[in-house]
């Protein structure tokens, strides 16, 4: 059995290891050792990475009893010098910590029992039992977990059975049987916890709440600690920064000036659209039948708006009946519509031209619209538009 010294010590990153065992499965090659500062993916935390001589680890998990770490090179039955990736194991342990933290005084100071946790990448989320808690509320909480966080109280472990857990107090049932991991903030929190944290809380720098939503039946509360939380704080930094120069407005009224440019595009959208109407309106009327007929080739024209101008044309043209391509690289899309008083069925029309590509459509008999890959010419869809239309005189 593989010795976890990451439960020995949290903060032991190096090790001389000898590989008992290599294999593959699905997840890839992988080595047991029989020493491991790498911590396996387990309650919320991710896995370790690093390197085992030079390859490297990729992933570690627990598979059938046993600590398989993942790498992207087959490792012989040799003795190697292993390193964790202390940036990131550094980075889970302040967020795992955090997370005690924080869930430790929503439920005390507020009722707010944490159902999960979850260490993402970017962000960190624990779900709360309910939808209930208020900005103000999560303020206080966030408040007293940095005044906790610069008390520098100490974090530390201890190993149970099932009896003691018993007799304790825990905030949620443990998840295994048999030897039972504490770990314990100095007067704060006492749980049942498989992951690496650091020794005290001072090492969480600091904790910061970010946002929240609903989920299922409670609220998800996102937060960021230490590293993560200055590198966030540096991000809005840089952001604000080029805001202010891109708004041309001090940082305290970026609101304001953002607002302001948000009206002034609402105005000019309305003005853009009532043209673009406009100018719809005078190419529909510029567009006359020919024996009842009309036929427009467009090159790249949005569809929807060949659907617009469409309308108007049979709107002016109650005995006439169009076909609209707009045609783009080898994609065709058709419109197909008549007048009121225009005979035929534009889905039978459609379904002809359709055949001629790849795509589909649907509409109603006066207007169809549908298209898609070809290589036949726009000329061809004109000559079996023509031909269908001949079946309704």
């Amino acid at each position: 059995m593989t010795m976890k010294l990451f439960y020995q010590d949290s903060e032991i990153s190096e090790a001389h290891v000898q590989v008992l065992r290599s294999a593959k499965d699905a997840s890839g090659p992988y080595a047991v050792l029989d020493q491991s500062c790498f911590y396996p993916e387990g309650g919320g935390q991710p896995a370790d990475t690093g390197k085992i001589g030079s390859a490297k680890v990729v992933d570690v998990q627990t598979v059938e009893g046993e600590i398989r770490h993942y790498t992207d090179i087959q490792l012989p039955q040799e003795s190697f010098s292993a390193q964790v990736d202390w940036d990131k194991r550094w980075d889970h342990m302040q967020q795992h910590a955090g997370q005690h933290l924080l869930s430790a005084l929503l439920e005390d100071m507020y009722g707010f029992k944490t159902q999960s946790f979850h260490l993402g990448q970017e962000r960190v989320s624990i779900d709360l039992d309910l939808d209930t808690a208020t900005n103000a509320q999560l303020k206080d909480v966030e408040n007293r977990a940095n005044q906790l966080i610069s008390q520098r109280l100490a974090i530390w472990t201890r190993w149970i059975t099932d009896s003691e857990a018993k007799m304790l107090q825990l905030r949620k049932p443990p998840a295994v049987a048999g030897d039972i991991r504490l770990v314990e903030i100095d007067g704060i929190d006492v749980n049942a916890c498989g992951g690496t944290h650091p020794k005290n809380t001072a090492d969480i720098g600091l904790l910061k709440i970010i946002s929240t939503e609903k989920a299922k039946s409670g609220m998800r509360v996102y937060f960021l600690c230490g590293t993560r939380a200055l590198e966030h704080f540096n991000f809005l930094m840089e952001t604000t920064d080029k805001l202010v120069v891109q708004l041309n407005a001090p940082a305290a009224q970026l609101p304001e000036a953002a607002k302001a440019l948000l009206a002034e595009k609402a105005a000019a959208n309305k003005t853009i659209k009532n043209l673009q109407e406009h100018v719809l309106l005078l190419e529909a009327a510029s567009i006359f039948p020919a024996n009842g007929v009309i036929e427009r080739v467009f090159e790249e024209r949005p569809v929807k708006e060949l659907q617009q101008l469409a309308r108007l044309v049979i709107g002016q043209h109650a005995e006439a009946t169009l076909l609209f391509i707009s045609s783009s690289q080898g994609d065709m899309r058709l419109v197909c519509a008549k007048g009121e008083q225009a005979p035929g069925d534009m889905r039978e029309v459609l379904k002809g031209l359709l055949a001629l590509t790849e795509g589909k459509g649907g509409g109603n008999a006066q207007f169809a619209q549908g298209g898609g890959r070809t290589g036949k010419s726009p000329e061809a869809f004109q000559e079996v538009f023509r031909e269908t239309l001949k079946k309704f005189k």
